[in-house]
């Protein structure tokens, strides 16, 4: 009917997925580098540093590791609740974004 061609489906679930999380990684190392005072092209690296980080394991457990390790580097002091509190507010606000929008 439709000739050879088969139509790709896109997995829209998977898509959006995606798109919370490189948002959220992103929003979480633009956080994350304001408490450790970096500014501009410092910033701008820190945060794809970030972003880069979620890629070495399954599971947003690398994010919070490396920002934790980089603000008690820099002797900011955070309770592990305290960061996982500030990441499940910064994803439920990217889901409620990204899922308001057409």
């Amino acid at each position: 009917m439709f000739g050879e061609t088969e139509m790709e489906t896109v997995d829209f679930d998977e898509l959006t997925r995606g798109q919370v999380n490189a948002r959220r990684n992103y929003l979480m190392g633009l956080w994350a580098g304001n408490q450790l005072g970096l500014q501009s092209s410092e910033l701008t690296r820190y945060v794809q540093e970030v972003m880069l980080s979620d890629f070495e394991e399954p599971g947003p457990q690398d994010v919070i590791r490396k920002v934790r390790s980089d603000l008690a580097q820099s002797g900011i002091s955070l309770e592990e609740a305290e960061l996982m509190n500030r990441f499940s507010t910064i994803e439920r606000d990217v889901r409620a974004e990204v899922l308001s929008t057409d």
